[in-house]
């Protein structure tokens, strides 16, 4: 690096963290692409995704919790991916008084499901953690949809 200008260095040191900053974006859209292959087979069935989602990078086994607006009629599917191996998921939608609604989970590798039938419209909460039984923290992405 001795025969390089100041610009080429300062241009190679901003391309590093670039590259850097690319891979730790890419673990959040991993875990958002493993939201979205849960998602697949509800799509088939009917179920809108929503364009908005939620994620992050949290210590492993944090709990986090999200309120959301949901209504009376609709069916909803929650979807929660984490680019991490070895992790395991929870995940629970509670009503105002703290009880939780859902009716159907499931859990693969990099993804659980829950879907839920409000069964009124209000301000419901979402439990969640994403705990790795080898890392520190953990990636994750939190989507959903409705019918």
């Amino acid at each position: 690096m001795k025969n390089l200008t100041n610009k080429t260095r300062g241009a190679l040191i901003a391309l590093c963290l670039m590259l850097a900053a690319g891979v730790s974006l890419a673990t959040v859209d991993d875990s958002h692409a493993f939201a979205m292959e849960a998602a697949d087979s509800y799509v088939k069935q009917g179920f809108i995704v929503r364009e908005d989602y939620w994620h992050g990078e949290v210590k492993s086994g944090q709990q986090l919790m999200v309120q959301h607006q949901l209504f009376k009629g609709n069916e909803y599917a929650f979807w929660i991916g984490s680019a991490n191996e070895e992790v395991k998921f929870e995940l629970k939608v509670l009503d105002a008084a703290g009880k939780a609604i859902q009716i159907v989970d499931k859990t693969e590798e990099n993804y659980m499901t829950i879907r839920v039938n409000p069964p009124k419209t209000g301000t419901y909460t979402l439990v969640f953690s994403v705990k790795s039984k080898t890392e520190k923290s953990v990636f994750w992405a939190l989507a959903y949809g409705y019918r």
